[in-house]
């Protein structure tokens, strides 16, 4: 069994689906927390008569309590598997499979991953399901896997294979993509309840302030030599921070929330985050 804690999440919205589950739903049921009082010939429902409401109502209606009905939903991690989240943050991407997989098998929700690069990827691909079997099988999947696409342009193409009904996605990355592109999926996605997770890390470098230094570009892997100075070091960290800025604002414009993970990502902090958003 798993060291990893269960990821524990909740959602603010009810949801449409009939399958029974722990969560609200639109729609009235026979079990659950109470919901309203309805007279008996809008609800004739015998199992539910409040005889206490009934006998003191002024019009000598029969009172019927109608109870919330708890559903399930579907969980979505969209992970981003381009040539950036090489190393820690794809064994971060992992994790959050494995503990969002056990989660919502233990919770009765349906499960499901979609992993994208230049485009979204058919060899690490689960539709929404209940079965366990697959789900299983992705966090090893994730963790044998080498990142080698030069983009995550595959972001764009998410909307389209996401269920019809409102489902809660995780969306994993870096967030190292052009913004215009991020805020154009997020667009997309809108219907959805969209939780992002960035990865890695967006601060500052430690970086010299002089120096002679090879850089290399995440995505692409070109490498180029620069010479580092105070002048420079500078407006390198004024580009970080408004790089920061900027991805803050695209989050905040679409009402998303995301959880920052420094290095290992912490999944009872995830959590935290999940249930509190």
């Amino acid at each position: 069994m798993s060291d990893l804690p269960y990821l524990d999440y909740s959602v603010r919205w009810r949801t449409g689906e009939q399958r029974p589950g722990k969560h609200a739903a639109r729609q009235a049921g026979t079990g659950g927390n109470f919901r309203a009082y309805r007279q008996f010939w809008q609800l004739p429902d015998a199992r539910n008569i409040d005889v206490r409401r009934s006998i003191v109502d002024p019009a000598g209606e029969v009172i019927v309590r109608q109870m919330e009905q708890r559903s399930s939903i579907a969980v979505v991690l969209a992970a981003d598997v381009s040539r950036s989240m090489m190393g820690a943050p794809i064994e971060s991407v992992a994790m959050v499979a494995e503990a969002a997989a056990r989660s919502a098998a233990r919770a009765g929700d349906s499960f499901g991953v979609f992993a994208f690069d230049e485009a979204v990827r058919d060899d690490i691909r689960l539709s929404p399901s209940r079965a366990r079997g697959g789900a299983a099988s992705v966090p090893e999947r994730l963790r044998q896997f080498r990142p080698a696409g030069k983009s995550a342009a595959g972001i764009g193409d998410l909307a389209a294979l996401l269920p019809s009904r409102r489902c809660l996605l995780l969306l994993a990355s870096d967030f190292l993509m052009p913004l215009y592109q991020l805020d154009a999926a997020l667009t997309s996605m809108s219907r959805h309840d969209v939780a992002p997770i960035i990865l890695g890390t967006q601060s500052n470098q430690n970086l010299p302030r002089a120096g002679l230094l090879r850089l290399r570009d995440v995505e692409t892997g070109a490498s180029r030599l620069m010479l580092m100075r105070p002048s420079l070091h500078r407006r390198w960290r004024e580009a970080v921070d408004t790089r920061e800025r900027d991805l803050q604002a695209v989050f905040e414009r679409h009402g998303r929330s995301p959880f920052h993970a420094h290095g290992a990502i912490d999944v009872a902090q995830l959590s935290q985050h999940l249930t509190r958003r």
